[in-house]
């Protein structure tokens, strides 16, 4: 099971931010299987593995732990492609965060979740899923995905005062006066969400480029290319991707049933017709997934384990070997590429 992918663009705020540190990237992205003027073309995407492992190597070149928030604040809408475009020209800040959540699979797609745009009478805030448990080299991911949107806000509409405040999941980490340095919003840590949240009414700013019938067109162009990537899912694969979305949470037939929008004796009887079960896809998709980490990160066994909805690394252990014949860390060292 495939963790995510993103375009390649995003790496390009990440290198510029190397070179503002006096650092030069380049030993970096070959050692990954990158050259620079490859960036340049479009259309390229790269593993949400490979992305980490890259960061992880330039925060280290850099000794900079800050490096995301760095790279945030030089990307706003880099990355973003079509859908950038389409929110440029939307009327309202609301408008244009709505388009680039709503077109997110165009230019990144994650099996922990997907950003969501929240409206509300209360407030608006934009919100990036978990990616934890967190570490030194997972941080930034968080870093530079929210600094990029306050940027994001500023370019959009020309003005500085709209964001009201940010939330992280993590605890204040040992560079927290990097968030000091970069942004001007209010940071709080130790939060249930990572979350852009707007002052009341900002998402109702209209943008230095708003144009309608330009926006509709975009949205048309974004619509027709996300279909084109779409294709009709099982309720077996539809299960699977509720499951991978749902962990490390608890993850039983009536938790997942719901959030397909389908009552539990329902998706049952759908997996029976499809000559499979629940308890089947769960394990299934956990052993994937198992795999997937251990072959493609650095994540830590102990961390994997949890990851996967395990209670304990032992419990993890003994399921592992019995789905590989392996332990995890010899089936690491087995299937784990160099540089990937």
């Amino acid at each position: 099971m495939n963790l995510g992918e993103l375009s390649t663009d995003f790496l390009l705020p990440l290198l510029e931010a190397t070179r503002q540190n006096d650092r030069n990237p380049e030993q970096v992205l070959a050692q990954y299987g990158f050259q620079e003027e490859q960036l340049q073309h479009p259309g390229q995407w790269l593993s949400i593995a490979r992305f980490m492992r890259i960061g992880e190597a330039l925060i280290d070149l850099t000794d900079n732990p800050g490096l995301g928030l760095e790279a945030g604040r030089l990307g706003g809408l880099t990355g973003a492609g079509l859908a950038g475009m389409a929110a440029i020209t939307a009327p309202t800040l609301g408008d244009a965060l709505e388009t680039l959540t709503r077109f997110e699979p165009l230019y990144a797609r994650n099996i922990r979740g997907s950003s969501q745009w929240h409206r509300d009478a209360l407030q608006s805030h934009l919100c990036f899923y978990s990616i934890a448990p967190y570490n030194e080299y997972n941080r930034f991911v968080v870093d530079s995905i929210l600094a990029g949107w306050v940027q994001l806000c500023e370019q959009l509409t020309g003005r500085s005062d709209l964001v009201e405040a940010m939330t992280i999941e993590f605890e204040a980490p040992h560079y927290v006066s990097h968030y000091t340095r970069e942004l001007s919003c209010r940071i709080e840590f130790g939060q249930p969400q990572n979350a852009v949240i707007l002052k009341e009414g900002a998402e109702q700013t209209r943008l230095l480029f708003a144009s309608l019938p330009d926006h509709r067109r975009m949205v048309s162009l974004c619509q027709t290319q996300l279909e084109s990537i779409s294709h009709p899912l099982t309720i077996s694969h539809k299960t699977a991707r509720a499951i991978a979305a749902c962990l490390p949470k608890p993850c039983t037939l009536e938790i997942i049933a719901e959030a397909l929008k389908t009552p539990h004796w329902t998706l049952r009887r759908k997996l029976q017709e499809e000559n499979t079960t629940f308890k089947e896809i769960l394990e299934q998709t956990r052993k994937e997934l198992a795999g997937s980490y251990l072959a493609n990160t650095a994540t830590a066994v102990s961390e994997v384990a949890y990851l996967t909805g395990f209670s304990s690394t032992e419990a993890f252990q003994r399921a592992f070997k019995r789905w590989t014949g392996l332990p995890p860390g010899e089936y690491r060292r087995q299937n784990q590429p160099v540089n990937n």
